[in-house]
């Protein structure tokens, strides 16, 4: 009988690569389309003299750079831990 040492891939570990992967592609991407979204909107509603929208949509835009800018700030912290 021919026993192998390892098998050649963990399937395990691939898994959560590629969920993290897609979770930071999709989700970061999606994070910056909102806050330009936002950003777009507000400067609209501010415009047309809406000062209350125009705020919510500030508030939007500044939540959602701050995810982006976590997410990045993660991203780093995570390449350059030593486990």
């Amino acid at each position: 009988m021919l026993l192998f040492a390892e098998p050649a891939v963990d399937w395990s570990e691939l898994l959560s690569v590629v969920w993290a992967s897609l979770l930071g592609g999709i989700g970061v991407t999606a994070a910056f389309a909102i806050a330009l979204y936002g950003g777009v909107r507000a400067i609209d509603a501010r415009r047309s003299g809406l000062t209350a929208l125009a705020t919510g949509y500030w508030v939007l835009m500044s939540l959602a750079l701050a995810v982006v800018l976590a997410s990045l700030v993660f991203g780093v912290v995570v390449m350059t831990s030593k486990d």
